[in-house]
């Protein structure tokens, strides 16, 4: 009789590849990816916040700036867009797919004091970056201390 090792990450990714076909076949049926049950996905984002305001940080590998959309309504700062599929290949031959694909979609509410007027987004190596300024009288002020 031959001894076995338990390899519990090996079952946890057997039940991950299962619980995955399931969803795939229960929300459309294709073996393409779904991106999830509601039919977008959020991608990874990072919030700085400074003196003069905040900065966004979202992940958006391979897709395009054309494909991006980014607004600003009641400081709810909403990105939009959608990664699409490899164009060249079929999600047949593949036996894992752990990036998401479809539409994404992330919004993120502000403070009230940003300055819509002036915000700035640019996208460079898949990262996209959206500058959000504070409203003047938003930003903090030092007051001078009088000894009397």
């Amino acid at each position: 009789m031959a001894i076995s090792r338990y390899d519990p990450v090996r079952n946890v990714s057997s039940l991950q590849d299962e619980v995955e076909r399931a969803f795939r076949q229960a929300f459309g049926g294709s073996q393409q990816p779904a991106a999830s049950p509601a039919g977008a996905f959020s991608p990874a984002l990072d919030v700085e916040e400074t003196e003069d305001g905040f900065t966004l940080h979202v992940e958006l590998p391979s897709v395009s700036a054309d494909d991006v959309e980014v607004s600003l309504e009641e400081n709810v700062l909403t990105i939009a867009g959608e990664r699409p599929f490899y164009a060249d290949k079929s999600a047949d031959g593949f036996r894992r797919l752990e990036r998401q694909f479809g539409r994404f979609h992330r919004a993120v509410r502000l403070p009230d004091r940003v300055d819509g007027d002036r915000v700035e987004a640019t996208y460079r190596d898949g990262l996209l970056t959206i500058a959000v300024p504070k409203a003047e009288d938003a930003k903090p002020r030092r007051i001078q201390v009088n000894a009397g």
